[in-house]
């Protein structure tokens, strides 16, 4: 298969999950920008490198209306497509709470696999990544969908940052084998990202108990008063 067709494909993907994402296309503004430059999400201060692994950024859109959010692209030789979306789930951008969160994930994953009642031509199976566990505190699975004769198989992740959803959606061939390995890297590396400032911020007050001078009313007593 040739890149023109995988990428052909993805976009394809592309389409089919955001009619379970509620992210579809709107009034955007589209940042072009130089492809190795680092972008800054301004409402999380996430910074996505220009690569990530074997994916190079390509877009971000962003939009004003905070349900759509902001999109960032990423692609690499062989045309898979890995898009990261940072938004909220009602205009005033209120925190997602939790539980909120947990439902969001369950409706997500029951959108995708309905997809064929919205259209009978479509048909998904869920796939089984054996060995592979989703990053803590995140949302993973794996699907693989037809349409028509058009087979291409995806990978959705979702996380809860500062009030936040983030969802990763990586789509790409069957037929390149080495690709599901690439996804699960990206993923990681957008977890990790996640995760950074919240382990440092359990190791702060970790620091600040090993260095708190010792209270003397604290102390064990001598063995002079036992």
């Amino acid at each position: 298969m040739t890149r023109f067709h995988r990428t052909l494909l993805t976009g394809a993907a592309a389409g089919f999950l955001c009619l379970c994402g509620a992210l579809s296309a709107g009034a955007q503004d589209v940042f072009l920008r130089p492809a190795m430059e680092e972008f800054v999400d301004k409402d999380t201060r996430l910074v996505f490198p220009a690569q990530v692994d074997t994916f190079q950024k390509v877009r971000v859109r962003k939009n004003e209306n905070p349900v759509f959010g902001t999109v960032v692209r990423y692609e690499n030789e062989l045309g898979s497509c890995a898009d990261v979306y940072i938004y909220s789930l009602d205009t005033a951008a209120k925190p997602v709470p939790q539980e909120t969160f947990e439902k969001h994930c369950k409706e997500t994953d029951r959108g995708i696999m309905n997809l064929s009642a919205q259209n009978p031509k479509i048909k998904v199976e869920r796939l089984d990544a054996a060995g592979r566990e989703a990053p803590e505190g995140g949302f993973e699975a794996f699907y693989r969908i037809q349409n028509g004769s058009t087979l291409m198989d995806s990978v959705l992740y979702l996380a809860l940052y500062k009030g936040k959803l983030i969802k990763v959606r990586i789509s790409y061939s069957p037929e390149d084998n080495e690709e599901p390995a690439h996804a699960a890297l990206f993923i990681d590396a957008v977890a990790a990202m996640l995760n950074r400032e919240n382990v440092a911020s359990a190791k702060k007050p970790e620091a600040q108990t090993q260095n708190k001078p010792e209270n003397k009313a604290d102390a064990p007593e001598s063995a002079s008063q036992a």
